[in-house]
């Protein structure tokens, strides 16, 4: 999340209060109670990572626009040398510092746990309990997705980031290329994009989000990685949450 200064676009990443994102409010709105479409997205993440390029290997990840939302973490951990939470918003820095510095996780996130754990299954023994593995691998960057250092990992993750910062197409076409420009070549990409949605609201503030079709999304990641896969998840004509109809899971390979 960059803040840009141009007055004459109300729908740009630079004309919302980033600073101001409640947090908690958001965690509680979307992941308070763990619904069948989050289940299959975290199953699909590590899925992806567990196969990630090369085999065998710890991974430097990154998961990019991380908010307050612990499941990118979970699906990394089996492979990561390193994680790097890369977020822009001071509110989410903070609400994430504090999360994994309690004494144990919440049981939402020991629920999207065992969809890894169920994921990797006889492939690692993983622990009951994450956060002491977590606690010794993690990073907080505070930084805008556009200025994403290139080429710095092996994987990267992304979670409702690149189309639920903005409302402008070439904003959101940037975040992508930035994305993926941030994995080694061959490296692994996974992420979820919200699919039909124009708005969510967070404890009474709007926040923009681009509305796009299946098609754009895939469009977005021509030239940017290879061996594209989309899988559309839970896409229905009303709203599960607010700005949240479904979404789009895409993996490919960072060119």
């Amino acid at each position: 999340m960059a803040e840009k200064n141009d007055a004459t676009i109300p729908t740009g990443n630079a004309d919302f209060q980033w600073s101001a994102f409640d947090s908690e409010a958001y965690f509680q709105q979307y992941y308070g109670e763990p619904h069948p479409d989050d289940d299959r997205i975290t199953r699909l993440a590590a899925n992806a990572l567990k196969h990630a390029l090369p085999e065998g290997r710890d991974l430097e990840i990154v998961d990019v626009g991380t908010g307050p939302n612990l499941i990118p973490f979970l699906c990394a951990l089996p492979r990561a040398r390193r994680l790097t939470a890369w977020e822009f918003s001071r509110s989410n820095i903070d609400w994430l510092k504090a999360e994994l510095q309690q004494d144990a996780l919440r049981s939402q996130w020991l629920h999207f746990w065992e969809e890894v754990r169920g994921t990797y299954e006889a492939d690692a023994a993983l622990p009951d309990n994450p956060l002491p593995a977590l606690r010794g691998k993690y990073d907080i960057t505070q930084g805008s997705i556009f200025d994403l250092p290139r080429g710095a990992w092996d994987a990267a993750t992304m979670f409702f980031c690149a189309e639920s910062i903005t409302a402008r197409q070439d904003e959101f076409e940037a975040a992508c290329a930035a994305f993926a420009g941030a994995v080694r070549r061959g490296g692994t990409l996974a992420a979820a994009f919200l699919v039909r949605s124009e708005v969510y609201v967070v404890a009474d503030r709007p926040f923009p989000v681009l509305k796009l079709s299946p098609e754009a999304i895939e469009n977005a990641f021509r030239g940017l990685a290879t061996n594209v896969r989309a899988d559309l998840i839970g896409i229905v004509d009303r709203e599960i949450r607010s700005g949240y109809s479904g979404c789009l899971f895409l993996t490919g390979e960072a060119v």
